[in-house]
């Protein structure tokens, strides 16, 4: 029941920890872009900066996540217990990211989904309380 009634913190570290990892990986294009001024700088031209577009995106899914599971949390100590959509939707996104890229941190979202998807068929079915 612990990690049901943190579940939204447990998101919120995996979005730190996709943003950690994505700077740690981008770094050298991080620096780089930083050089050369980030104003209107993932697209010149017509030319679009792959890299660039890549390390802006792995940051915003992280800090996207990481909103997401404040969201969550709000959730869980005010209403109780998410809706089971909620553990569906992690499932099947890392499900998915996991089946194209299966050395990556995909698995977090199939754990966190699966066990969302549980407990809240085990809440459903005892009539338990968690508030």
């Amino acid at each position: 029941m612990w990690a049901y009634r943190q579940s939204g913190w447990l998101l919120v570290v995996i979005g730190a920890l996709h943003c950690t990892i994505g700077v740690v990986l981008s770094w050298d294009v991080l620096s780089q872009w930083h050089q050369s001024g980030w104003w209107h700088s993932v697209e010149k031209s017509g030319a679009l900066h792959l890299d660039r577009f890549a390390a802006l995106w792995f940051q915003v899914s992280g800090v996207s996540w990481a909103i997401m599971g404040l969201l969550m949390q709000q959730w869980l100590d005010r209403v109780g217990a998410l809706p089971t959509t909620m553990g569906w939707a992690l499932l099947l996104m890392g499900a998915f990211v996991a089946y194209v890229l299966p050395i990556s941190g995909a698995w977090l979202f199939v754990v966190l989904g699966l066990h969302l998807i549980g407990m809240h068929a085990r809440i459903s079915t005892s009539n338990e309380v968690i508030l």
